[in-house]
Order: C-alpha cells, then structure tokens, then sequence
C-alpha cells in the first residue's frame, strides 16, 4: 500500500515508470483494489505522453480484450507505434508476427535486428533463433546467441553450452567452450543482473567447419568487431 501511495505521488508528476508499475499494482490487486479500469487509465495517461511503453502496455490490454473492447486492429496499430517510438519489446513482438505469421520476413528481421541493437537480451535471442531456424546460418545464429548470453539472457548461455557438448549444427564436440559457457550460465543463475561486455574476447567461438563465421560471407571473411560485422 505504501509503494501504490508513492507511485501515485510519483504519476501526479507524470513520471510514467510509476504509471506503469501503478497500473501493474491494479491488475494484480497488490496494495490497492484490483481495478482493470484504473490500470487502462494509466496506461493511457502514458500513451498521451507518446511513451513507447504505454502504447505496448495498451497493444496487450487491446490485444486479451481486458478493460477495452478486444480488437486485433487496434493492438497491431499500439504495438506498431511502441516500435515505431523505439521501444525493444514491441520491435522484437513485431519482429516474430511479420516472421512467423505474416511471413514478410526482411521487415521481420529488420524490427528484431533493430532491437538487438539496442543490447536488448531477448531480442538477441530471437534474432539467433531466426537464423538457425529460419535462414539456416549457424554461424550468425552462435553470434547473437552468445551475444544474449552477454546481455544476461541465460537461455543464450545454455544454447552455447549445448551446442558444444552435443556437437550440434555441424560444430564439433568442444568440451573447453561448453565449460566456460556453462559457468556463465552457473553464474547468470546465481546473479540474473550479471552482464558479460567481453564475451567475445574472453569466450570466443570458433568458425562453423563448412559456414565459417558468416555462411553468406567468403569462408575466408573474419569478424571485425564492428556494428555491420552481422
């Protein structure tokens, strides 16, 4: 009750952090009575702001029908303007939908990519899970997993560790790497706040045996360690 009475003071100041966190407190009912309507109110108080959360938050309400009129129109056009505004969540939501689902598949990867960017765990996750699922490049795939790993994504610390001690997408068997990206993955457990910033200098992946680090680069090509590398 008295972290609903804060964040109120806080919404009175148009601090949109707290409207969201308020709103959370009012669909879960924790310290205030439960009131879906408050919680829609708030969310719109942010979306007035042109906060990129509030248009995400709403895309959800809109898109499980919960407080509003369920329309999968309206949530498609929240969530289009959260990704549009810059938000990770809603580029990596959108990214998956136009994969996956609207099968228009470079606009797909170019919202998850544009996340990835923005050192967002999750959307590294997807952007990898693309290229092993999707466009079958086992070496962009280990890139962006292991740069999830780096964000504290520990199902990206956990991918690594497997590939290696299965000797899966045609890599060999390397019990070294599968040790070390298990130990990240130990320590991610204990620490989900942990961040790896040198991953790639101090746990580096080896070139895939036919792809090498890049299955649509000359099999010569080597990372340079700049943003356009992948």
């Amino acid at each position: 009750a008295k972290i609903a009475q804060l964040y109120q003071q806080a919404v009175e100041r148009n601090h949109w952090k707290a409207m969201h966190n308020l709103a959370e407190l009012y669909l879960r009912g924790d310290g205030v009575k439960k009131d879906t309507n408050k919680a829609i109110d708030l969310y719109m108080q942010m979306v007035k702001l042109e906060v990129p959360l509030g248009y995400y938050d709403m895309s959800v309400m809109t898109q499980r029908g919960i407080g509003v009129v369920q329309s999968d129109k309206d949530a498609m056009m929240f969530l289009l303007r959260s990704g549009d505004l810059g938000s990770p969540l809603a580029q990596t939501r959108l990214g998956n939908i136009y994969i996956y689902e609207i099968k228009k598949t470079k606009l797909g990867v170019d919202y998850l990519r544009c996340a990835a960017h923005q050192d967002d765990a999750k959307a590294n996750y997807e952007l990898a899970a693309y290229y092993k699922i999707v466009d079958k490049n086992f070496p962009v795939a280990m890139h962006y997993y292991q740069r999830s790993a780096a964000l504290g994504d520990i199902k990206g610390a956990l991918f690594v560790e497997n590939t290696f001690t299965k000797g899966d997408l045609g890599y060999p068997k390397n019990m070294k790497i599968a040790a070390d990206y298990s130990h990240i993955y130990d320590q991610l457990s204990e620490n989900p706040e942990l961040r790896f910033p040198k991953i790639v200098k101090d746990y580096p992946l080896p070139p895939h045996p036919i792809q090498g680090y890049h299955a649509d680069k000359d099999i010569n090509w080597k990372p340079t360690g700049r943003d356009d590398d992948y």
